[in-house]
C-alpha cells in the first residue's frame, strides 16, 4: 500500500506560497546574521567576552605577556586560569592569583616543554611581629633592582611585582597600614633535566606599576576604603642610575658608599633608588645569585609608616642615635633626619658595621647627623 505523502515543512509551505520573493528574503536574513557574527567574532566579543581577572582590574589581551596568547608559547592548549577572594569591609584581606599552565613539544629539539607560570596579588595590613613584617616588605620589595612607583604613590615596583601602600583610610583599627603586593613567579621544564626559572611577563617595570594600581583601586572599593579620587600612574618612572656591577676584590666598595666593603668575592653589587625619599642597594652572588646584603633608606612618610611600632624605644647599640635593633636576619633604625622620620634598614648581613656605614652615608646625602657613631663601621 502507498504511503500518504508528508506534509510540506515549513519552509516549503512558505515557498510554496510566496514563491521567490519569500527565497530571496530567507536569503537575505542568513547572510545579514552571518554577516553580524562574523564582525562580532572579530572584533574579539564573540563567541564569549573577555576574561577579566584579579577582582576585575585587568582583561584579557589587555597588554601585559601573561594576559595575552604569547603566554602560550608554541602550545595552542595551554590554560590560563584565575582564582580570587575580595576584601569586604567586615574582613579586608583578599588575594588573586593568574595562572598559566603549557604542556608542548618543542619545535626546535623535540624535548617536552613544560611551563607553570602565576601573577600573585595580596591585600591587607602589614604583620604585626616584627621579623614577618621585616622579611616581607625588606626582602621582597626593596632591593637594589626596586624603583619608587610614579606620582607620589608610597611604594615600590620592578620587572617581576612591587608593593602600594594604601593610605590611611585603609589602615587596621591598630593603625597598621595595608598594602597590596603583586609578585610573578614560574618554571620553564625542557627534557628530563633542564629547569630554569621563568616569571610571567608582567611587560616591564611600568606596565607593573599599572597593574598594580588598577587591582589595588578595586580592592580598595570593595573594602570601602577607596579614596574620593582612584589612584592612577601617569608620569614616567624612575631610572636606576645604573646595572648590576662586579666586585672582584673584598677591598672594594659596594654600592658606591665608601667604606662599605664585605670579605667576599665574586659578588654583583646593585645600586637602586637614590632619592630624598628612598635609597637601596643589595649585593649578590654573580654566578649562583645568592643573596649577600641588602641595605635601604625609607623616608617617604607613607612607606616609612610601615615601620611603624617594630624599631623598638632603646638605640640599636650603645651610641647609635634613634631607636632600633639588631636582629639575626635583620636590623631596623629609626630616627630624625633634619625634621623628618627615616628608618635604615638590613637584611641578610648579620654585620652591624655594614648598617653603620650605610646609615651614616645616607644620612649625610640627606644633611642630618651621623646615626652611627664614629668607629662603628670598621
Amino acid at each position: 500500500m502507498d504511503e500518504a505523502p508528508a506534509k510540506p515543512g515549513w519552509l516549503c509551505r512558505m515557498l510554496s506560497h510566496s514563491g521567490r520573493r519569500s527565497l530571496l528574503l530567507i536569503t537575505a536574513l542568513v547572510v545579514v546574521l552571518a554577516g553580524a557574527g562574523l564582525g562580532t567574532w572579530t572584533a574579539g566579543t564573540w563567541p564569549w567576552p573577555k576574561e577579566r581577572y584579579c577582582w576585575g582590574a585587568w582583561e584579557e589581551d589587555s597588554g601585559p605577556g601573561f594576559l595575552g596568547d604569547e603566554a602560550f608559547a608554541e602550545d595552542d592548549d595551554g590554560s590560563r586560569t584565575g582564582r580570587e577572594t575580595a576584601p569586604t569591609r567586615e574582613r579586608p584581606t583578599g588575594s588573586c592569583e593568574v595562572a598559566i599552565a603549557s604542556d608542548y613539544r618543542s619545535s626546535y629539539d623535540g624535548d617536552e616543554v613544560t611551563t607553570d607560570q602565576k601573577v600573585s596579588v595580596e591585600y591587607g595590613p602589614v604583620p604585626k611581629a616584627t621579623e614577618a613584617r621585616l622579611a616581607m616588605v625588606q626582602d621582597g620589595f626593596l632591593g637594589g633592582d626596586v624603583v619608587p612607583l610614579p606620582d607620589g604613590l608610597p611604594g615600590t615596583v620592578n620587572g617581576r611585582g612591587g608593593l602600594l601602600v594604601l593610605p590611611k583610610s585603609c589602615d587596621t583599627q591598630d593603625g597598621r597600614p595595608t598594602v597590596v603586593t603583586m609578585h610573578a613567579s614560574g618554571t620553564y621544564a625542557s627534557g628530563p633535566s633542564y629547569t630554569k626559572n621563568d616569571p610571567a611577563d608582567l611587560g616591564g617595570a611600568r606596565q607593573a606599576a599599572v597593574l598594580l594600581v588598577a587591582a589595588a583601586n578595586r580592592a580598595m572599593a570593595a573594602a570601602g576604603c577607596a579614596p574620593d579620587e582612584p589612584l592612577r600612574v601617569s608620569s614616567p618612572l624612575y631610572d636606576l642610575p645604573g646595572k648590576q656591577e662586579r666586585v672582584f676584590s673584598d677591598s672594594d666598595d659596594v654600592c658606591g658608599i665608601r667604606g662599605l666593603r664585605l670579605d667576599a668575592k665574586d659578588i654583583e653589587d646593585q645600586i637602586g633608588a637614590v632619592t630624598r625619599d628612598l635609597q637601596t642597594c643589595s649585593v649578590r652572588g654573580d654566578r649562583d645569585g645568592v643573596p649577600y646584603l641588602n641595605l635601604a633608606m625609607v623616608a617617604q612618610p607613607r612607606l616609612a609608616a610601615v615601620f611603624d611600632g617594630i624599631a623598638g624605644e632603646r638605640p640599636a647599640a650603645r651610641g647609635w642615635r634613634g631607636t632600633g635593633t639588631l636582629g639575626k636576619e635583620h636590623a631596623i633604625v629609626r630616627a630624625d633626619c633634619s625634621g623628618r622620620t627615616v628608618i635604615f634598614l638590613m637584611g641578610i648581613s648579620t654585620d652591624p658595621g655594614h648598617l653603620a656605614v650605610f646609615a651614616n652615608a645616607a644620612a649625610a646625602r640627606l644633611g642630618c647627623a651621623p646615626i652611627a657613631p664614629k668607629g662603628a663601621g670598621r
